[in-house]
């Protein structure tokens, strides 16, 4: 620890020459996020003590289950500029878009904590890379949110307010929230016209902030999301949104996080397939599962577990093996084959993806640098 504050911020008297803080294009999404209460029941950027409670135990030093850290970076050089009775102004792109109150500055053992974040010491795990980049001295206090900015994932966002509206006036008793990263082949759409047997509609809500090279971009994945909504989804049923915050990789605690978000956003339901989350093999294929529905009381949403979608040669379409039995006829819907497809521009069988999928990303940027 740094620098710590006790006394709550009611009770400060504030001085408002204030010093300001240029924050880049991922610090002002996760902002964003706490100020429209995405991040519920987040108030500020974690401080230290926050930190290492949600790193070995899960949850908010006031025991509120919360399972990743939301850290505010800043420069070394700016540390010495912070007084404690005084506000600071936080800036994007010139234009001031909220303030915090320093409860404290410190330094925190992100090595030290990856195996309990991200379930590997391996410092190549993409989401431990994205956390050790993201700075190294952090700021954590209560924040107020002045406004939303423009940006390049603006035109795809839905706030938590936004949706519920919706959800009330199309009189949805039930709601899924549905996350992905990709572009949707068959096995989603299997996932989701399944969900709809349960209950009244989807909200369907990519995450588009900052991931790692390789996957798909903001642009391919919602223009293809947008297609599946209007050509083969009951489109009143489904509202399209997007997650603008950073991806994790952090498998069963960030399946935590999805869910939580979702409830924020007014959904009932949430689904968790696969891996959900998962990177490589770095977590078993359904322990993302297994922690929603231990936690699924507390959460205060309906977990739905998806088996992993595949195609039966012999059933002639995509199904489970809820369904099918005919174990030596499944085919996998592999997304790494569809990406190696998309990258090298083959044909890719429509037993996997819609032509009109494909067509809709077809030479645009697809996959992020």
């Amino acid at each position: 620890m740094l620098i710590e504050l006790l006394i709550p911020w009611k009770f400060l008297k504030i001085n408002k020459n204030m010093f300001k803080i240029d924050i880049d294009i991922n610090s002002y999404l996760e902002l964003e996020k706490i100020g429209i209460g995405a991040f519920n029941p987040l108030e500020g950027f974690m401080n230290e003590k926050d930190f290492y409670s949600v790193v070995n135990n899960m949850r908010l030093e006031n025991g509120i289950l919360f399972p990743l850290p939301v850290m505010l970076p800043i420069k070394e050089a700016d540390i010495a500029s912070i007084k404690y009775n005084e506000i600071i102004k936080l800036s994007y792109n010139n234009i001031e878009v909220g303030e915090i109150l320093p409860v404290s500055i410190f330094k925190p053992d992100i090595y030290g904590s990856r195996k309990a974040l991200f379930a590997t010491d391996d410092i190549n795990h993409p989401g431990f890379k994205l956390l050790i980049e993201s700075g190294t001295f952090f700021i954590g206090g209560p924040i107020k949110f002045y406004r939303k900015v423009e940006n390049e994932y603006s035109i795809y966002e839905k706030s938590p307010k936004e949706v519920k509206n919706i959800i009330k006036l199309e009189n949805m008793k039930s709601v899924a929230g549905f996350q992905t990263r990709n572009v949707p082949h068959k096995a989603h759409e299997h996932i989701l016209l399944s969900a709809l047997k349960e209950v009244d509609g989807l909200f369907v809500q990519p995450l588009i902030g900052k991931k790692k090279s390789g996957d798909f971009t903001p642009h391919s994945v919602m223009t293809s999301y947008n297609v599946l909504k209007k050509t083969f989804l009951p489109e009143k049923r489904v509202i399209l949104g997007a997650l603008t915050t950073s991806m994790r990789y952090a498998g069963p605690r960030e399946a935590i996080f999805h869910a939580l978000i979702r409830k924020n956003y007014g959904c009932t339901h949430f689904l968790v397939g696969r891996d959900h989350a998962g990177v490589g093999n770095y977590y078993g294929e359904y322990d993302a599962q297994n922690l929603c529905i231990e936690f699924e009381k507390e959460l205060n949403i309906k977990i739905i577990r998806i088996r992993g979608p595949f195609y039966c040669s012999k059933c002639k379409k995509i199904t489970t093996d809820k369904e099918c039995q005919h174990i030596e006829n499944r085919i996998p819907v592999s997304g790494t084959n569809i990406r190696e497809s998309l990258i090298n521009n083959k044909t890719i069988s429509e037993k996997f993806m819609r032509k009109e999928i494909v067509e809709s990303i077809k030479g645009k940027e697809i996959f992020i640098e």
